[in-house]
């Protein structure tokens, strides 16, 4: 259930921030939110980074070409953002 609602939360920032045509809901809440919850889960950041690529292929999937070109820079983003070499450094 956590895994289902975690990659729900993650579909909805990102949509947000597509809306919003900035990365300031990710940048200012999810992230943190996550950095602060994930380590006392036990949570792995590679298998964060896991999820954020697949949510990544899944939307791409499903999405018109036209419709993949607004949505990658945004994508992009969240995915650098969790990248697990940089939860390595913060931690």
């Amino acid at each position: 259930m956590s895994s289902i609602r975690d990659v729900e939360m993650f579909q909805i920032y990102l949509w947000v921030c597509l809306l919003e045509q900035r990365l300031e809901a990710l940048q200012r809440e999810l992230f943190p939110l996550c950095l602060m919850l994930y380590p006392s889960l036990n949570v792995t950041w590679e298998l964060v980074f896991q999820m954020v690529h697949l949510l990544g292929k899944e939307i791409e999937t499903r999405a018109a070409d036209h419709d993949t070109s607004v949505f990658i820079p945004y994508y992009l983003a969240l995915r650098d953002m969790f990248d697990p070499k940089i939860f390595q450094g913060l931690l």
